[in-house]
């Protein structure tokens, strides 16, 4: 096996051994599962709410914000409920980094296909001597690409987190109404 399909290899395994970690100390429990339905709930009223064309202009706006409000809550005490395991998770993610530049220190496992900007040079570097090509990429950097990857398929895949919704705030998903004045 390649050096760099080890790599990957690797980072899929650190990412579902956090994965599982999350799932047996937050994702499975009856609260974290309460405030997913919760979540899950106002996000349907909102919708219903937004899309409805009864009622009053100033009820319903009110009715939107407590919905909203409601929906905010449940997503910050899901936040709460998912903090328990930063730790562990941040510990396996540290100790797998740690692994991976012990065993490929100062080894170039691929090449880009571009030079990176020189933002971006200390990423793609990192562990690699001086004098390395500058389109080299370390072990690092697969294995951090690879474990953002193959985190966001699984939890894609089993469904774990809460729905993505549309948490953007105001000013992202409408600026004209904010740059008008209204609110």
């Amino acid at each position: 096996m390649s050096d760099f399909a080890a790599v990957l290899a690797l980072s899929l395994v650190a990412s579902a051994t956090s994965e599982a970690i999350s799932y047996f100390l937050v994702y499975r429990t009856e609260q974290f599962q309460q405030v997913k339905q919760k979540v899950q709930q106002s996000e349907l009223k909102l919708e219903e709410e937004k899309s409805s064309t009864s009622g009053n202009g100033k009820n319903r706006q009110r009715r939107i914000e407590s919905i909203e409000a409601q929906l905010s809550a449940a997503r910050s005490k899901a936040s709460s409920l998912q903090m328990r395991n930063m730790f562990v998770v941040a510990v396996i993610q540290l100790g797998s980094v740690y692994l991976i530049n012990w065993l490929y220190s100062g080894k170039s496992i691929g090449r880009l296909p571009f030079e990176p900007l020189k933002v971006f040079h200390s990423l793609t570097q990192r562990g690699l001597p001086e004098g390395s090509p500058s389109d080299a990429c370390s072990a690092t950097f697969v294995f951090v690409l690879g474990g953002l990857m193959f985190k966001a398929l699984l939890d894609r895949y089993f469904q774990l987190g809460l729905p993505k919704g549309n948490s953007l705030p105001k000013w992202v998903t409408n600026p004209e109404d904010v740059i008008g004045g209204k609110k």
